[in-house]
């Protein structure tokens, strides 16, 4: 197993591609901590995954939009485990499909928070530990529409998720003497409930048939190997660099 002897903390990992990282990091040998917000159901099915791998989980509920309860989530992986050797921030949303011009302020705020800071307030945290030991792999999931702008109604969204690609590039400068990898990987169209909460079906099929040459959304396991393979050892020397995980969605 590649990830033997990991721990590994997920933000967002409930359900959808957040679950199927967390799971495919326990897999390939790593311990997890699974975070929610608001779905324990779906977290505490994730760990009885991960636990009929071999794995050892944690479950931890915390909203990654404060500082504060980053921090106490932090503590509690470290205190169960005494290392941190993955961290993906998953956590994310669009919150709303809303016209820039009747974007509110707290939209705004709410898929910045999300999105961007949550992610930021993680790897905060995640440094002296990963510094400590030399050694991490922080991965950030970012959108194809990060790259390509996304569709109508986005704005706040893919803005939070073209930030995190860049906050990527930096800290995977500030971190690369310490060991410690930082990338990106970009998802396109995935199937999960985020597309039957934002987009209509006929638009998401329309989407499907032009715009994405393999003709399919994408399954949330397509994702998660990619970030297993960035987790281990294979990618070593990988570093800053966004992976895309479209069907051909956008390529570059």
């Amino acid at each position: 197993m590649k990830l033997a002897g990991k721990t590994a903390l997920v933000t967002g990992a409930s359900s959808g591609i957040g679950a199927a990282i967390a799971e495919a990091l326990a897999a390939n040998g790593a311990s997890v901590t699974v975070n929610y917000f608001r779905n324990e159901a779906g977290a505490c099915a994730v760990e009885k995954k991960i636990m009929g791998a071999g794995q050892q989980a944690l479950v931890v509920q915390a909203d990654v939009r404060k500082k504060s309860e980053v921090r106490r989530m932090f503590e509690e992986h470290l205190r169960r485990f005494g290392r941190l050797d993955i961290l993906v921030n998953n956590a994310g949303d669009m919150v709303k499909r809303v016209a820039t011009a009747e974007t509110s302020e707290e939209t705004w705020r709410d898929a910045i928070d999300l999105n961007l800071s949550s992610a930021f307030y993680c790897c905060q945290e995640a440094i002296a530990p990963m510094r400590s030991q030399n050694f991490g792999r922080i991965i950030n999931i970012s959108s194809v529409g990060a790259r390509t702008g996304g569709g109508a109604g986005s704005i706040p969204y893919h803005a939070a998720k073209a930030a995190v690609m860049a906050m990527t590039k930096a800290l995977a400068k500030e971190l690369a003497q310490n060991g410690v990898t930082v990338n990106t990987v970009a998802p396109g169209i995935i199937d999960t409930e985020f597309h039957d909460r934002h987009t209509a079906p006929h638009l998401r099929d329309e989407w499907i048939k032009t715009l994405i040459p393999m003709q399919r959304a994408g399954l949330p396991r397509e994702v998660a190997n990619v970030v297993a393979f960035l987790a281990s050892d294979d990618a070593s020397y990988m570093t800053g660099s966004t992976v895309d995980v479209n069907g051909g969605m956008a390529m570059y």
